[in-house]
């Protein structure tokens, strides 16, 4: 069976795993999408749909080699995707809603091999004939949010396909065996457009942002990753989108302009390289692939001279836009500059990583399985026992069609006191709605006391 080279995002993966017991290959590392369906699923034509989508996806059926020297991908042949249907009886106190969180909740705590084909397992739940909630699970080796948005799309092609006799109407899709060789063939070009020579300059002398934690680094993690979900308040939320629209910027760039204010109040420091969480797929050639593009660039961004939040955004622009044009893979860019990382080696501090919105925006139309789908975006404001993440915290922000605003941080309690971890919450949501009510006002004003101040000695 023929070998295939590892793209620099599974590389880097592999440098976070911790082995079938966790970490980014261990089984509990997954991406779940979630359904609301109406009218009647045919079985037979979801089966087939969902075979479907496994054929047309390489990854799906692909299988990191971690034990070889080096490490390679082996594709399987087009397999059945495992798929459980429940029958769910009313519950007496519980409305539908409710028991449709506990079924996301379940799956997001569940597990999902990443040695095993295919890398997709889907749950069917049925409140009667007319109503039911379709959760995808995906092993995050093979996928990520864009990802899911394309196994989604797909899914509904292929149903309203089969159910018709007729050939599903897709894009051509390139697999993602051939973007990883295209990575490896345009590294050299990469070198050659000026990309190591801006990172070289832009992270001289820095020092990757780290966030103080409440209990160092255990040697083995003994639970998984908890999420917190906060609620950021409708007129904050219009009050970005506003914002975005007069100075020509992004939800992404706003909030990070926000993390900057939040990380300064915590630490003190005013030069601060956050790293983000990109979509990572480059050109047009793949946008139609699942797979694992997602990158993580640092952002480096001085506010001191900053008088107003205006000014810290006007400057974040610049930083966003410079990095992504120049974006080089995280690990090429690590292994070229371990310095930036060695404020990884204090374990009084834990890695810090937000998302990139933009590249996860829900869409509002229905997808065509059965009478129609929904993706169900809400979830529970708390939630422990998460699914496993690598070590650090990861703030993710959801933007739904209606324009309000959810985040998400996922958190280990081996680091982090949950206290810890809503206080910062309710932190950046208290900057976020002074810099869009008063974005001329003195950023240093925007949040008054922290809820934290553990800056390392």
């Amino acid at each position: 069976m023929a070998r295939y080279p590892l793209s620099f995002t599974q590389e880097w993966f592999l440098t976070l795993d911790k082995g079938d017991d966790g970490g980014t290959f261990g089984p509990r590392f997954m991406t779940v999408a979630a359904l609301r369906v109406a009218g009647h699923v045919d079985l037979a034509v979801l089966q087939g749909a969902l075979d479907d989508v496994v054929v047309r996806h390489e990854l799906l059926r692909t299988v990191v080699i971690r034990d070889a020297e080096p490490p390679y991908q082996r594709v399987f042949p087009p397999c059945q995707v495992p798929l459980e249907v429940r029958d769910l009886p009313p519950v007496a106190g519980k409305s539908r809603d409710q028991v449709i969180q506990e079924l996301i909740l379940e799956a997001e705590t569940g597990s999902i091999s990443a040695r095993e084909v295919p890398l997709i397992k889907v749950l069917l739940c049925r409140f009667d004939d007319l109503d039911s909630v379709l959760i995808p699970t995906v092993h995050h080796s093979a996928s990520d949010a864009w990802s899911i948005g394309l196994l989604v799309r797909d899914l509904g092609a292929f149903y309203t396909a089969r159910r018709a006799g007729i050939a599903a109407v897709l894009p051509p899709v390139r697999q993602y065996r051939e973007y990883a060789a295209w990575q490896r063939a345009t590294a050299t070009s990469t070198a050659d457009d000026g990309s190591p020579r801006y990172w070289q300059q832009k992270l001289d002398g820095a020092r990757e942002f780290t966030i103080p934690n409440d209990h160092g680094h255990p040697e083995k993690y003994s639970r998984s990753y908890s999420l917190i979900m906060y609620e950021v308040e409708a007129d904050v939320a219009a009050g970005v989108s506003a914002l975005a629209t007069a100075t020509r910027s992004t939800t992404f760039t706003i909030m990070l302009s926000a993390f900057y204010v939040l990380a300064q109040k915590i630490t003190g420091n005013t030069d601060l390289a956050i790293r983000g969480f990109t979509a990572g797929r480059g050109g047009l050639e793949f946008q139609n692939t699942i797979g694992l593009f997602l990158n993580c660039v640092p952002f480096r961004t001085s506010i001191a001279d900053c008088a107003s939040f205006r000014d810290i955004l006007a400057r974040t622009k610049v930083t966003f836009i410079d990095a992504i044009a120049h974006e080089l893979p995280v690990n090429v860019l690590e292994q070229t500059f371990p310095d930036f990382i060695k404020s990884r080696e204090d374990l009084r501090t834990s890695q810090f990583i937000i998302s990139n919105i933009e590249a996860q925006l829900a869409d509002d139309r229905p997808i065509p399985i059965a009478d129609g789908a929904k993706p169900i975006t809400e979830r529970p404001l708390a939630e422990q026992e998460h699914h496993d993440i690598p070590s650090g915290m990861v703030w993710n922000l959801y933007a739904q069609p209606s324009g309000e605003l959810r985040g998400g941080v996922l958190f280990n309690l081996d680091e982090f006191d949950e206290s810890t971890v809503a206080g910062m919450a309710a932190d950046l949501q208290r900057i976020l709605a002074g810099a869009v009510r008063e974005p001329d006002r003195d950023w240093r004003l925007l949040a008054g006391p922290i809820s934290r101040h553990q800056n390392p000695e």
